[in-house]
């Protein structure tokens, strides 16, 4: 019995090779990207905020910042995979089999509304990488989220607003995941609520640092994504 012409193109789709950065098709080999999206990637490897020394995998523009925001807003969960695996080739360090991995949590509000947690997709993606053990511990109270919120009202804004389950305990190093970092507002407090639970072996670690200010080449790229 004959294909029908959409379900033909459906199986012929399959075996075709495209770059999961734009989707253009490519020549079967080792890369997963087209050479377009691979110059397209700017790696940036670790900032230091307010003292803490934070692991971040790239700049957020060309097609990381893409991966990202189809991520976040487009529903492709599956590349939550994808930019952990580029992540953990890009920091300077990656966790072991006795840390624990940690994802930055979001609002209830948040939650619902996109049905999952990004951070929490990295951060499963980077556990079963690595063998390190995920656990989601901490909780976010209500509150104004960071995005639209100024960049000098972000620490005040997100002061408090978050605990750790009772019961959390941790002998060995804790990595934090995240998505994208701007002013290090939010892992900065999260870093002193880790601690004052007790846990004080914390390394930061995010797919992305967004830059904000007048001189950063992605100022005149940024566009409006849900606030982003």
């Amino acid at each position: 019995m004959a294909l029908l012409p959409g379900s033909k193109k459906f199986f012929l789709n399959l075996l075709v090779h495209r770059c999961i950065g734009c989707g253009s098709r490519m020549v079967p080999g080792k890369s997963r990207f087209c050479s377009w999206c691979l110059i397209r990637m700017y790696p940036d490897h670790e900032r230091i905020t307010c003292g803490i020394r934070v692991l971040t995998a790239f700049l957020h523009a060309g097609v990381i910042r893409e991966m990202m925001l189809r991520l976040k807003f487009g529903g492709e969960r599956h590349l939550g995979c994808e930019l952990a695996r580029l992540s953990l080739d890009s920091w300077k360090e990656v966790p072991s089999k006795e840390d624990l991995i940690f994802p930055v949590p979001v609002s209830r509000k948040r939650l619902r509304e996109r049905g999952y947690n990004q951070a929490a997709l990295l951060a499963m993606a980077v556990a079963g990488e690595t063998g390190a053990v995920y656990k989601d511990p901490m909780i976010r109270k209500r509150g104004e989220s960071q995005i639209n919120v100024p960049g000098a009202s972000r620490a005040e804004n997100i002061k408090g607003k978050f605990s750790v389950s009772s019961g959390t305990v941790c002998n060995g190093r804790v990595w934090l995941i995240d998505d994208v970092m701007t002013t290090g507002s939010t892992i900065t407090e999260i870093v002193s609520t880790l601690s004052d639970a007790g846990i004080h072996k914390v390394q930061p670690a995010v797919v992305c640092f967004r830059e904000i200010d007048e001189e950063s080449i992605i100022a005149g790229k940024e566009v409006n994504h849900a606030g982003f």
